[in-house]
Formats: structure tokens, C-alpha cells, sequence
């Protein structure tokens, strides 16, 4: 481990730099293949990024618009800045973690922190009994690092005379993209939003201004692709995109805050509210080849997140698969012996976890009713004995609860009131917010679970950030287009599912809930609200259940290939007991020693080997048209390895998506690679475990 701290620049070792009538700095990359260059004057702050001296972003514009609270009014964006200090730092560092996709995470930057004032004072300076107002000049640091992997900027308001506290209305940043660009995206019609949306490819240009632009922006250009995201969204509004056209032929987008909420501590529009000092998110910028090897270099948005606080005690975190009860029924169905049966089962599988959803205290708090705010569990819901059945059964119990239904009761009482349950983790629902106030929410709710000891999962919940480095017991959120949709409508196509370790996956972990064993080719699917009954019953259930597109094989690799430490997996006991390929769940690890990234393109099709904890491997891969996937085999150790192969049937599966053909084999290095033969919106599993000789006395 080793971090080299530079030295403080003064004013004229920056003259090399100096271009147009302001100013110029530069950071690059470890292996100086990535620039990021910051520019001041009377034009404003401008940032670009290239890639071995091509433009990935052009000259764009940075810039903070305040609002002071003491006037009511809103004041001019920032005036000119001018640089009155620079410093630079180097860091090459690891961490290690088993809440992640690799167990050792390599944090190698170099850093450039520049400190500004304004040429112009215009912030206003009111004491009390002043008969006018006395403007003074604003200070502002802005912080760049540039990886090997991709760039990131953030804002930094420092402690200063003009703002012991602070309101912003906007954020000026832009993004001037290549000509023509086009990118995966996701879009909103409004503000406030689960971030459940498919990405679709589409020219920037033709998107409207109106448009909310989800993250990732994922732009590929030739030899090269980027994606646009954010970082360490902390007491801060969080970003969408919105399109700005532009009469140079370039693609921008332009940052958008989410606002907060009409209060009286706020101003109309504000979306930031904050005092001295203060720090944006990380703007980040994600750089590889193609689209495939993003998906190796995106360790930078948890390094940008701080560690875990020491003080914290989080041993009692600990990741794997859960059985559900919400998707086969939608918990029409939903009692104490229901749940048992279904927490025998994740017993009988090796899952650690059985996630019960809504319904157990009574009604669901909002949008359909009111508050319950004595959130005791409903009379003839037993919710001490399955806690205490499953605790025998090594199983922990997950609760769903509205998260107003957690504000009603409070905070603490809620956790608190859980922990004597003898409750192991909380999914929390229908936030779909992520302005200032919900994003400082997801903390209070996580420092106050973790004092209880108890998990979290959001749901309705906007995109990761990366924090989960810093609440190792916010096992994983939504903010994704899950399988939950095949209830409604036809959405969770082998396509959609295709584009996500590219998109949604890149930031972070997903509930999508796979693992459906009533797999249907889409040319067959019907969402579960379109059969004319929507629940089951006991004489009719495996015909009017939800259904999955996709084949048995597509199925399984999904609930591999998806970053998720709580895998939770849909469907129930009766379609998972001694069907074929159950086997590849049982005992499914939920976090990884190691990910590599095997094949792919966006909507295509996915391949990727693991490596977990005790010394397996898994493979899995998943595609849209068929295809043959190969696998190199020089990852295994010596000696000779089983493996297990959960693999479309090349006879059955073009007619019956549920058909699998399971094979074992012994292989070893020397047998250089394996070939997959993958049908129409199918998948692979293959699962390697050293073979061990039989020792004779």
C-alpha cells in the first residue's frame, strides 16, 4: 500500500497552463492514458476528458447557482473564478471486502485539487442592524482524480464568511459529447420515480429537453466507450440528465438536481440546502474500450465512497439468497403457515434468508391507505413463531414496510421494535424520491439499522452510488425494471435483461428478483393480469402463476450474472422441488472472491466466470439470438475439477422453454477451453468444484 501526497503550487507555477484569458490545468490518468483538464476565466470553468488524445468530452461548462436564503432572491451563478492554489496527490491503495463482486479492490488515482475565489464579489454579507448589503467574494474548490479506469470531478463549498450556510438551485454541469453520439439510456416523464425504466439505444440529439435521463448514460464511439454516472450521493440532491440542443453539432447534457419539497426552510426550486463546508457527489466518468470492459473498470464509484465508520460494529452482515412470497401471488395467499413452508424450504436449499412482504402488518401504508402506526403484525399472522421456527432453521427473517409507515412510527422506534423481533433485515418501499431530504433518509435509516443490527433493502429506490462501502448492511436496492413487471405487463424481455450488466448493473447491486421456473419463450408470454386471474388458488396455481421469458437456462444464469448480496429469488417451493436445475441454487453464493467479465454486447448477450469465497467457480451467460459461447479454461488451479453444466437442450428448448439438459464432466486446465451451445433467449450454467481423490489407508 503506499499514497504520495504533492506539494502546494503557487500562483506562478501555473502560468505553463495558461490559454485564452484564463487559466488551464491538467490531471492524468496512472498510465497517462486518461486526461482531465480544468479551465478558468472570463468564460467560466470548463472541464473536458480525453482518452490517448481523443475528446471524449468536450470543453463543458461547470458552475454552482445558489439562491441566499437571507434576501429570498436569487443570485447571479458564480462570477468569474480565479485560482489561487493548487495541490496534487497520488494514491495507490487496496481494500478488501466479502460484500462485493471481487474480494480486493485496487484504489489508484491521481489527484488535483484546486481552490478558487471569484474576481467579482457577489454574495451579499448581512449582519444585523446593516442598512446595506456588502458583497464579498465567494470561494469554491473544485477536486478532479483521473484513474486508468475513468475521471471524476465533485464541487466543494469551503468553510467561509459568506456562506456560514447555503441554498442551491442549480448545478451548471454539462457534458458536450461527440457528434452524433448515441447512448444507452433511461428516461422519466417526471421528477419523482422508482427508476424502473427499460435503456434503450438512441442519438442523444433526439432526445426532449423534457426528458428525465437516468443513470447510467452509457455513450460506445469507435475505440472507445464511456458512461456518465455519479458517486457518493451524500446530503446532496441527486442528478438526472436532461438533453440541451446545441448549435455546434455536439450532444449535451445538462445536469438537473432533483428539487426538495416545498417547505418552509426551503426556497421554492432549492435543491440543496447545506452548511459550510460542503461536497457534491462525485461526477464520474467510467472509461474503456467497449462496452464489455466497463464492465471490468467499475470499481471507481465504491473507491470514491468512504470506508465503514470502525466505531461500527457491522459482523452481524452477511450476504445470500432469500425465498419470497410477493411474486407467484402477490401475497393473495400470504399466512403463518404459508411462510413456514416457505422458510423450510430456503433451509432445505442453504439460502440464509426468506423475505416476507407486504401484507403482514395489514395494509400497505400508502397510496391506497392510511397509516398504521402501531405496525404490529395482523392477528392471525404469527410473526414471533416463524422468527423463532426460522432461527432453528439458520434462516433470518426479512419484513417489507412502507417506508412512510417507518416515518410514522419513527426511526428508531421502528429498528428498535424490529431487533426485539429478532427481525434480520427490512425491505422498504415506495420512495421513488431522490431529492436532498429521502437521500439523507437512506443514511438515517442505515446508521440507525446497523446500531439495531438489522439489513436493509430499498425498494421504489433510486440508483446506487456506491454507499453500500460505507453501509455494508444495505445489502442491495431496486431502482431497476425487475422481474416483479412479468406480473403486468411485457417489459422483462431476454432483451431488457440483456442490456443491464451494461447499464443498471454497472453501478451497483439490483434486486431483480430472478429465478423463475415458469420459463416461456416470449413469442408465448402473457403477463399474469391478462389470464383472467391474477391469484391462484389451490386447484389452479402453476397455470395462472407469473411467468419469465426466457429458457430454464436463461433463468438460472441471470441469478449468477446479477450483482445482488441479497439474491432474492421468486419463485416457490412447488415449481423449485426436484425440478431440473434447482441444483445450480442450492447453496448460490451472493457475492464474489473475483468477476471476470467473459463476452458480450449491450442487448445482446452476457458471459461471466466467478469465483467465491471457498473455491468455486461459476459461469454463466446469458443471450438473446443464439449463439456459441466459449470459455478458456486456464483459470482453474492443478488437478482435475467437476463440473456441473445446466445448458439448453438443443432438441427441446426451441419448443419448451422450461427443457434443460444437466451434464457433469471432469475437465482440467489442459483441456484449454469449453464450448456452450445457447438457444433463442437462452442461458448456460456451468459450476466447477475441485475433484478430491480418494484417499487409500
Amino acid at each position: 500500500m503506499k499514497t504520495v501526497l504533492g506539494a502546494v503550487l503557487p500562483i506562478a507555477a501555473l502560468s505553463a497552463f495558461a490559454t485564452f484569458a484564463g487559466e488551464r490545468l491538467e490531471v492524468k490518468s496512472p498510465d497517462g492514458r486518461v486526461a482531465l483538464a480544468f479551465e478558468t476565466g472570463s468564460e467560466g470553468m470548463r472541464w473536458s476528458l480525453n482518452r490517448d488524445g481523443k475528446g471524449l468530452i468536450a470543453p463543458s461548462q461547470l458552475g454552482l447557482a445558489f439562491v441566499h436564503s437571507g434576501l429570498k432572491a436569487r443570485s447571479p451563478e458564480l462570477a468569474e473564478m480565479k485560482v489561487v492554489q493548487c495541490r496534487r496527490h497520488s494514491a495507490d491503495t487496496t481494500w478488501t471486502t466479502r460484500l462485493y463482486r471481487r474480494g480486493t479492490v485496487r484504489d489508484h488515482y491521481n489527484e488535483l485539487e484546486v481552490d478558487l475565489v471569484e474576481t467579482e464579489a457577489r454574495a451579499p454579507k448581512i449582519g444585523l442592524g446593516q442598512t446595506e448589503i456588502v458583497k464579498i467574494p465567494r470561494k469554491l474548490t473544485m477536486v478532479f482524480r483521473a484513474y486508468d479506469e475513468g475521471a471524476a470531478f465533485r464541487y466543494v463549498v469551503p468553510e467561509q464568511e459568506a456562506f456560514d450556510g447555503f441554498e442551491i438551485r442549480d448545478e451548471l454541469t454539462e457534458w458536450r459529447l461527440p457528434s452524433g453520439a448515441e447512448a444507452w439510456v433511461t428516461t422519466y416523464d417526471k421528477e419523482e420515480n422508482g427508476q424502473e425504466s427499460v435503456f434503450e439505444k438512441r442519438p442523444l440529439a433526439s432526445l426532449s429537453p423534457d426528458l428525465f435521463i437516468g443513470m447510467p448514460v452509457v455513450v460506445e464511439t469507435e475505440g472507445a466507450a464511456f458512461a456518465l454516472c455519479e458517486a457518493a450521493l451524500v446530503n446532496w440532491a441527486g442528478l438526472y440528465y436532461k438533453a440541451k440542443k446545441d448549435t455546434d453539432g455536439h450532444a449535451t447534457l445538462v445536469a438537473s438536481l432533483a428539487k426538495l419539497p416545498p417547505t418552509a426552510a426551503s426556497t421554492a426550486g432549492s435543491a440543496v440546502i447545506a452548511t459550510t463546508p460542503a461536497q457534491s457527489p462525485w461526477r464520474v466518468v467510467l472509461v474503456g474500450n467497449d462496452g464489455l470492459d466497463l464492465l471490468r473498470k467499475n470499481d471507481i464509484i465504491v473507491n470514491l465512497n468512504p470506508p465503514p465508520d470502525p466505531s461500527i460494529d457491522f459482523s452481524f452482515v452477511k450476504s445470500g439468497a432469500s425465498s419470497w412470497d410477493w411474486w407467484v401471488e402477490s401475497n393473495n395467499s400470504l399466512s403463518t403457515e404459508l411462510t413456514l413452508k416457505l422458510v423450510d424450504f430456503a433451509a432445505e436449499m442453504g439460502w440464509p434468508y426468506h423475505t416476507i412482504d407486504g401484507g403482514w402488518y395489514g395494509f400497505s401504508r400508502r397510496p391506497n391507505h392510511g397509516p398504521n402506526v402501531e405496525l404490529k403484525p395482523r392477528k392471525d399472522f404469527d410473526l414471533e413463531r416463524i422468527v423463532r421456527h426460522a432461527a432453528g432453521k439458520g434462516v433470518g427473517i426479512w419484513v417489507w414496510i412502507h417506508w412512510m409507515e417507518i416515518e410514522d412510527v419513527g426511526v428508531e422506534e421502528t429498528f428498535a421494535r424490529l431487533e426485539k423481533w429478532g427481525v434480520k433485515g427490512v425491505k422498504t418501499d415506495f420512495l421513488s424520491r431522490q431529492d436532498q431530504w429521502i437521500v439523507n433518509w437512506y443514511e438515517k435509516v442505515c446508521r440507525t439499522a446497523a446500531k439495531h443490527r438489522i439489513l436493509v433493502n430499498f425498494h421504489g429506490a433510486f440508483k446506487p452510488t456506491g454507499t453500500e462501502r460505507t453501509w455494508p448492511n444495505n445489502l442491495t436496492r431496486e431502482g431497476i425494471l425487475g422481474n416483479e413487471f412479468n406480473l403486468f405487463r411485457s417489459v422483462i424481455t431476454p432483451r431488457h435483461c440483456a442490456t443491464l450488466p451494461f447499464t443498471r448493473f454497472l453501478l451497483g447491486p439490483g434486486d431483480f428478483t430472478p429465478g423463475s421456473f415458469a420459463n416461456v419463450h416470449s413469442r408465448d408470454f402473457i403477463p399474469q393480469v391478462k389470464k383472467g386471474h391474477r391469484y391462484g388458488d389451490e386447484t389452479d396455481r402453476c397455470e395462472h402463476w407469473a411467468e419469465e421469458m426466457g429458457t430454464r437456462a436463461h433463468a438460472l444464469a441471470q441469478c449468477i450474472a446479477f450483482d445482488s448480496c441479497l439474491m432474492t429469488l421468486c419463485d416457490w417451493p412447488e415449481r423449485y422441488r426436484d425440478a431440473p436445475g434447482v441444483e445450480a441454487l442450492r447453496a448460490l453464493p451472493a457475492a464474489w472472491k473475483a468477476t471476470t467479465p467473459i463476452a458480450g454486447r449491450c442487448g445482446e448477450y452476457y458471459a461471466v466466470l466467478r469465483e467465491t469465497h471457498d473455491g468455486r467457480f461459476y459461469f454463466a451467460a446469458t443471450t438473446v439470438a443464439p449463439r456459441e459461447v466459449a470459455l478458456a479454461l486456464d483459470f482453474l488451479g492443478d488437478g482435475e475439477w467437476y463440473a456441473r453444466i445446466y445448458a439448453d437442450d438443443p432438441e427441446k428448448t426451441p419448443s419448451d422453454a422450461k427443457a434443460l439438459a444437466v451434464s457433469e464432466r471432469t475437465v482440467s486446465a489442459r483441456d484449454v477451453r469449453m464450448t456452450f451451445a445457447l438457444s433463442s433467449e437462452g442461458g448456460v450454467v456451468a459450476i466447477f468444484e475441485r475433484r478430491v481423490r480418494d484417499v487409500i489407508p
